[in-house]
């Protein structure tokens, strides 16, 4: 099966660095940071809208990973709430999803894409967002139209400390069997984007562990591993 990627980017210019990308330093936090089962556990029971959740996961780990981003481009005001909920912890950083539209739905517009951007504008500005993490569903697979679609989306947002989730075994598994790195792997060390390994279930076709680094920044996210529940509509966070 021939897996080349087409040609597409004359010149990448290199994403700023981060905090992320200083050698031998490790962040770990969750992703997202309001959940009704932490309260009492994780923080108090906050009155509802106090925003005091943040400031005790600012307290209690280094970095969070932004949720609602997938869901809509956030408003550079709210982006701005953050940063001072935050400022208890000079370490602590944010990671953000991409908006879903360019992931799943894959048809954003030039106006969203700079809805977005100027969203987390106010997080790159203050030195504050370690990561942009371009999420992909599992239905995305190693196919030639995937493979432009993903080169271009690194070229529209190359200015951003990227990491890639994949979670289709096809991405990786031509080039193992070949004895050759994926071409994958080779498409996000040129524009400097890392590659997010995975802890999730495998089920049939899906992407195993995996410690690939790509990029200064390494990213690892631990998904769960409640087959029985994994795939189930009503499953949720709680089960998987």
């Amino acid at each position: 099966m021939n897996t080349a990627i087409p040609a597409i980017a004359p010149q990448v210019v290199p994403p700023r660095e981060t905090p992320l990308t200083q050698p031998r330093n490790i962040w770990i936090g969750p992703a997202g940071w309001s959940y009704t089962d932490w309260r009492g556990i994780v923080y108090p029971s906050y009155p509802h809208g106090s925003g005091k959740e943040l400031e005790t996961v600012a307290e209690l780990f280094d970095v969070v990973e932004i949720n609602t981003s997938f869901y809509r481009p956030l408003r550079p005001e709210v982006s701005r709430v953050w940063l001072r909920k935050c400022a208890v912890n000079p370490r602590f950083r944010f990671t953000a999803k991409l908006y879903r539209r360019f992931t799943h739905e894959r048809d954003a517009s030039a106006a969203e894409e700079r809805g977005f951007k100027e969203g987390i504008a106010p997080l790159m500005e203050a030195g504050k967002l370690g990561a942009l993490l371009l999420q992909f569903p599992w239905s995305f697979k190693n196919a030639p139209e995937n493979r432009q679609y993903l080169a271009g989306l690194l070229l529209r947002f190359h200015d951003y400390p990227l990491v890639v989730e994949i979670r289709h075994a096809s991405w990786v598994i031509s080039g193992v069997m070949a004895g050759n790195k994926p071409d994958v792997l080779k498409l996000l060390e040129e524009y400097r984007a890392g590659f997010c390994n995975l802890d999730q279930p495998v089920i049939g076709r899906s992407l195993a562990p995996t410690e690939n680094v790509t990029a200064p920044i390494g990213y690892v996210r631990l998904h769960g591993r409640n087959y029985a529940s994994w795939f189930a509509e009503s499953g949720g966070v709680d089960l998987r």
